[in-house]
């Protein structure tokens, strides 16, 4: 599941104080509880009732402690609030199109197999064909425009916690408008306080080249990793106080982050090699 890529990434440190900013139905909870060894402080939010009181029961039967749900929208939380000023990582996946979903669930299991072996299709019962996933619409430009203007305040404002290291953005929509372009907006108008940290070099797909550090975001679609499409983002402070590159998860901090220190909208220096004389 590409879902569990976000908490994996954030890797908050045992005891930290965490926001989950949009939190229902709690998958990305309970993921960053496990990681936090159930010792620390989960802030999660939602505005939806129902969402959350399944949650809450999600979490108990999990024994998941060391948690508070609200029902509140993420941008009315006031950053400045004393209760917050301890919040040093901030995982934020905000309602996006969803894109990323078209094929449905069963497509790892199906679909992909699917694509690489035609003649799977003869060997099914004629009602599991009829089950199987169709594609969506594309939303419309104006959809789209409106979920990235919503998507960009709530990252900004996710930004503005002063004790803020380390937040991962994430969607599971595959369009550049929802990922790549709100990053890339963010960054500039939060300046040099932030950076994108290219976690995870191994991973096969990266960003789209939208900017010249887009590389360092990773993306997930069902023919390149077999999973839901997905966008995740890691950003860190610049400067005293920032999150040390060593409190990356060790299998996304397995190569020299590349994008580091980069200032947002700089393409990366190539080093020049000298050349050995020949004696």
């Amino acid at each position: 599941q590409a879902s569990c890529l976000p908490a994996f990434l954030l890797n908050p440190a045992t005891g930290s104080h965490v926001i989950d900013a949009c939190a229902a139905p709690g998958n990305k909870t309970s993921h960053l509880a496990a990681i936090l060894k159930n010792k620390g402080q989960i802030f999660a939010f939602d505005v939806d009732t129902k969402r959350l009181a399944t949650m809450n029961t999600m979490l108990m039967r999990a024994g998941v402690i060391g948690f508070q749900l609200a029902q509140q929208d993420f941008l009315t939380v006031d950053p400045r609030d004393p209760k917050y000023s301890k919040v040093t990582y901030i995982l934020l996946d905000p309602s996006c199109s969803g894109s990323g979903n078209v094929w449905g669930s069963i497509l790892p299991t199906w679909s992909c197999l699917w694509a690489r072996a035609p003649q799977v299709m003869a060997a099914l019962p004629a009602g599991m064909v009829n089950r199987l996933p169709r594609e969506e619409a594309a939303p419309s430009a104006e959809r789209l425009q409106a979920l990235a203007g919503f998507q960009r305040k709530v990252l900004s404002h996710a930004l503005g916690f002063p004790a803020l290291q380390r937040l991962v953005y994430s969607t599971c929509s595959l369009h550049r408008e929802e990922n790549e372009d709100v990053v890339h907006a963010v960054l500039q108008e939060w300046g040099s306080a932030f950076r994108l940290v290219n976690a995870f070099p191994s991973w096969p797909c990266r960003g789209l080249a939208a900017f010249p550090s887009a590389e360092c975001c990773l993306r997930a679609s069902p023919a390149d990793t077999l999973t839901h499409g997905f966008f995740v983002a890691v950003l860190e402070r610049c400067g005293e106080g920032a999150a040390a590159p060593s409190s990356l998860p060790a299998a996304a901090a397995e190569n020299p982050p590349q994008c580091e220190g980069m200032a947002p909208g700089t393409a990366p220096k190539k080093r020049k090699r000298k050349k050995q004389r020949v004696k």
